[in-house]
C-alpha cells in the first residue's frame, strides 16, 4: 500500500508555483495545498453548516475559489499571512450560504436527524461553548481547535489583534466562571 507523503515545500513556495510554474507543476502544487488544508477547510465548514454534505460542497467551492486566484484565470496570489487566514472566511461564507439555501428547501415537518450522544464530559463543554457569544466562540475555536495565532485570527476575521485578544480573554473568563466548566481550569 503506497502512502502520499506530505509535500515538504512551504505554502509560500507552493503558491509561487501555482502562480508561475507550468501547468503540470502548478497542478501538483495546488494538489499539495489541497491535501494539506482540506481537513482544516472541512472542519470549518462543518462548524458552520452542521451537515456533512453541505460541508463537502463548501470544501469544493472553497478550493475552486482558491484555484480561480491563479493563472490563467486569476492574476495570482501573494501570501501575506498563513493560507488558513485566507481559507477560513471563504469556507465560512460558503458553508453559511449553502446552509441558508438548504434551509429554504427543507421541509419544516421533517423529523430531525438523530445525533449521537456526546462523550462523557463533552456535553458540559459543548453547552458552555454554546452559551458564549458567537464572536467569542469563533475566536476560541480558531485559537484552540485550529491552532491559529492571535495575528492569524485577526487576519482571518478582518479585525484588530486587540479585539481578538479581548474576545479570547472574555470567553475564557466566562468559561472559568461557569460552574459546569470551572473544573477544567483548576490547577492539577
Amino acid at each position: 500500500m503506497s502512502t502520499i507523503r506530505e509535500d515538504p515545500r512551504s505554502d509560500v513556495q507552493l503558491v509561487g508555483l501555482c502562480n508561475d510554474a507550468g501547468a503540470k507543476e502548478a497542478a501538483e502544487a495546488f494538489e499539495a495545498l489541497y491535501r494539506r488544508h482540506r481537513s482544516f477547510v472541512l472542519r470549518v465548514a462543518m462548524r458552520f453548516s452542521k451537515d456533512r454534505d453541505i460541508a463537502l460542497d463548501a470544501l469544493q467551492e472553497t478550493f475552486c475559489y482558491l484555484l480561480r486566484k491563479f493563472p490563467p484565470e486569476g492574476e495570482g496570489l501573494e501570501l501575506t499571512a498563513r493560507l488558513t487566514s485566507l481559507l477560513y472566511p471563504v469556507a465560512k461564507h460558503y458553508a453559511l450560504d449553502m446552509r441558508r439555501k438548504s434551509d429554504r428547501f427543507t421541509d419544516a415537518d421533517s423529523a430531525p436527524e438523530p445525533h449521537s450522544a456526546p462523550a462523557h464530559g463533552t456535553d458540559d463543554i459543548a453547552g458552555a461553548l454554546a452559551g458564549l457569544a458567537p464572536e467569542r466562540r469563533e475566536v476560541l475555536m480558531l485559537r484552540f481547535v485550529d491552532g491559529l495565532t492571535m495575528e492569524e485570527i485577526a487576519a482571518a476575521l478582518g479585525i484588530p489583534v486587540g479585539t481578538v485578544k479581548s474576545r479570547t480573554h472574555l470567553a475564557i473568563r466566562q468559561l472559568r466562571d461557569d460552574p459546569k466548566t470551572r473544573d477544567f481550569f483548576l490547577e492539577p
